[in-house]
């Protein structure tokens, strides 16, 4: 399978889509690998992870895209049990990538993330729409507070009748979506060059207080031990 993950706008949290998606095929024991095609990339540092290394995880500038997709193609016909996660840029940056992979004659998931804010959703029904694949398009809804309190969070894609405000698009009823909940976890675990699956492997078997303390201890050490 080949997963891409696609905004037009940035700061909606693909790479963090990216990152987790990878942890939950490392949790199943599948093999994949990561690109990020972007002219600002290098997000993919993880420099202390245990399973996201350099050889699984790579970045690309967009002049380098159809190298990069070339490889892939490569290695999906290497070996068919291979997931491949794609990370688009933002703006046209992702245009220029879909191009590519649009005609891609292979299995494909689009995952789109989004925040709530109304330009946000905006931006990923134009994106939506220019992936042309609702049976094979996912919606994420990034970074809600409370899940049971998710239709309130998110009030411009489920729509609120009492204060009278619609879904930004029709196509939000009956589209497929998952959601990503809000965690400074994820911001520790990057800023330590890991991903949420290594920092959770560090504290399993212990509370949710002393799972933190042991993050930060963590952190601590590794910015003690870093070279200048």
């Amino acid at each position: 399978m080949t997963f891409v993950v696609s905004n037009g706008k940035g700061g909606v949290g693909k790479t963090t889509t990216t990152t987790n998606l990878a942890c939950v095929l490392h949790a199943q024991g599948r093999n994949f690998k990561v690109i990020e095609l972007d002219n600002s990339n290098q997000s993919f540092i993880f420099n202390n992870s245990d399973f996201l290394t350099q050889d699984r995880a790579v970045s690309f500038k967009l002049d380098q895209k159809d190298q990069a997709i070339s490889d892939m193609l490569f290695d999906l016909m290497s070996d068919n049990k291979l997931d491949y996660i794609i990370d688009c840029g933002g703006g046209d940056d992702t245009k220029n990538v879909l191009d590519l992979i649009l005609p891609l004659e292979l299995p494909k998931t689009y995952l789109i993330p989004t925040l709530k804010i109304k330009k946000y959703l905006k931006n990923a029904i134009d994106t939506f729409e220019y992936i042309n694949d609702p049976q094979n398009t996912v919606f994420v809804l990034n970074q809600y507070n409370n899940f049971e309190n998710i239709q309130s969070e998110f009030k411009y894609f489920f729509g609120d009748k009492e204060m009278g405000i619609k879904p930004v698009s029709p196509i939000f009823k009956t589209t497929k979506t998952i959601y990503m909940p809000f965690s400074d976890l994820f911001q520790i675990a990057e800023d330590d060059e890991q991903t949420i699956y290594d920092l959770a492997s560090v504290s399993r078997g212990v509370g949710e207080l002393e799972a933190r303390q042991m993050a930060f201890e963590l952190s601590k050490a590794i910015e003690t031990n870093s070279p200048p």
